[in-house]
């Protein structure tokens, strides 16, 4: 039988959910320093307006955050996780400063936020910036119609990797170029997999031995993986990547780690720290690369 797990999971499982909710945002924040690293090497970085787009993308995806909360909260579908592995899971500040039914307007007070910051950068770059915006507004409003029409995937991968690399870049070097789009794979590939083991697509049962994740692919976490160190060393080869970035390859033994532990412990708890472990591998991964830029 298929077995729904209620918001008031065991212990274990609620401070695994807590470390993926806040260090889902790493999704927004990474690929940013990375695209600012790599501005660096071009020319003289406007650490002021860095900072400003960071902040445009970073409250961007907490507003993202609070609609997709709130659409899946109050129409609930069997696609969506919240009914499943990770019920309990909210955004920052609800239940505490918000209550569940005014997330809709926390996550449109955030994207005009960030409307109002791609409003300066269009006056000062001109219209690039607006089709830059239009495309990551777009993401963030029409993510969990796309996420449960089997799309989540594809999306994460294009907007937190070529979308923010391109999007961070123009606005310090004022040019649109194909090099942070190429910079962008690894790390698309990694966030990809994150999004992937955050999918709603999975099942869970109760057996003997206790709640069990089904529908697991451990291939695709491994072939995710494999992309993204893939990707770096042939970047580094190419040159689009400084050698120093290979550093972001002592990761991959910790990416092998997320495929064995799952392929072995199928637990929801193992399964939710692994989730965490690959947002770690994300993380460590994009900093490595990222210092790789600045010490070229």
């Amino acid at each position: 039988m298929t077995h729904i797990i209620t918001p008031s999971q065991p212990a274990p499982q609620m401070k695994a959910i807590r470390f993926i909710k806040y260090l889902l945002f790493s999704a927004s924040v990474i690929p940013c320093l990375v695209a600012g690293a790599m501005a660096s090497r071009v020319g003289a970085v406007n650490v002021n307006w860095f900072l400003l787009v960071t902040v445009a993308i970073f409250i961007a995806q907490v507003g993202g955050d609070y609609l997709y909360y709130y659409f899946t909260h109050y129409h609930t579908d069997q696609r969506d996780a919240h009914t499943k592995i990770f019920a309990g899971w909210k955004p920052l500040f609800v239940d505490t400063l918000l209550k569940p039914e005014h997330t809709v307007f926390a996550g449109a007070a955030c994207l005009l936020v960030s409307f109002f910051i791609g409003v300066f950068f269009w006056v000062q770059l001109g219209n690039t910036v607006i089709l830059l915006a239009a495309i990551g507004g777009a993401v963030a409003v029409f993510f969990t119609p796309l996420m449960l029409r089997g799309l989540k995937e594809p999306v994460i991968f294009v907007t937190f990797g070529p979308l923010v690399m391109v999007g961070v870049y123009y606005v310090l070097i004022k040019q649109i170029s194909l090099d942070p789009v190429l910079a962008s794979l690894p790390g698309a590939f990694l966030v990809t997999l994150v999004a992937y083991l955050k999918s709603a697509r999975f099942e869970v049962q109760q057996t003997e031995s206790g709640t069990v994740v089904l529908n697991v692919k451990v291939t695709t976490i491994r072939w995710l993986a494999g992309l993204a160190y893939l990707s770096l060393v042939i970047l580094v080869i190419a040159r689009f990547i400084p050698v120093w970035s290979l550093a972001g390859l002592l990761t991959a033994p910790f990416a092998w780690m997320v495929s064995t532990r799952i392929e072995r412990q199928k637990t929801v708890v193992n399964y939710l720290w692994a989730t965490v472990y690959s947002l770690i591998v994300y993380v460590v991964t994009g900093l490595l690369i990222a210092l790789g830029f600045l010490i070229h």
